[in-house]
């Protein structure tokens, strides 16, 4: 064998491994997004993240008619960006850019719907929305989240008590998404890595420990 194919032949090897695991790698990702055919609703609810893009969507579903107002549950705000809202150095915390965002895409403020309950993770926000919802006697919502986060937050509805109140998924398109993206870039590697682990905790029961 010459010394060029000595280096040569493990190339093709990695390439043929990659060929062959992509439809694995496609379901993968796959697997992790939830987007429900929609239908009329009470509310959207824009689920803590991703600013401007979930209120991008958030928005464009108010202006088709989905539903009446949209919902910005409280997210909790960590002490360094606290002390930075403090200082006067950043304006707003995440609920307020979040409604501002909304606003710029043209949701009217008084269709917008603050809680003021903080949550720092996804189990404590789904609870606090779904007792917002049955408060007001809400039958219906439409969550809006990035995809990959979609499947998550659809067993965390379920579980953590959507109850009587349904919630329908609208996946947020990026391009962690599309198809061949997520293995060749990093950040959406980690993004799937995450959700994927999110699940397991769930299914053991220790998310709260986690955060």
């Amino acid at each position: 064998m010459t010394r060029h194919a000595l280096w040569i032949a493990p190339i093709v090897l990695l390439v043929g491994v990659a060929v062959a695991h992509a439809p694995l790698l496609r379901a993968t990702g796959r697997a992790l997004v939830v987007d429900d055919p929609r239908e009329r609703a009470d509310a959207i609810v824009v689920v803590a993240g991703s600013t401007p893009s979930r209120e991008e969507m958030a928005a464009r579903l108010f202006r088709e008619g989905w539903a009446p107002r949209v919902l910005v549950s409280r997210q909790f705000v960590p002490g360094r960006v606290q002390q930075l809202i403090d200082m006067g150095v950043r304006r707003l915390d995440f609920q307020g850019e979040s409604v501002a965002a909304l606003e710029k895409f043209g949701v009217p403020r008084d269709a917008i719907v603050t809680l003021d309950q903080p949550a720092e993770i996804t189990e404590m926000e789904m609870r606090a929305v779904a007792a917002a919802a049955r408060d007001r006697g809400w039958r219906r919502l439409i969550l809006v989240t990035t995809s990959f986060h979609t499947r998550r937050v659809q067993v965390i509805w379920r579980r953590e008590g959507g109850g009587p109140v349904e919630g329908r998924l609208a996946a947020v398109p990026d391009e962690c998404a599309a198809e061949d993206a997520w293995w060749r870039r990093r950040r959406c590697s980690e993004a799937v890595l995450h959700e994927y682990l999110g699940l397991l905790a769930l299914s053991l029961h220790i998310s709260q420990v986690m955060r």
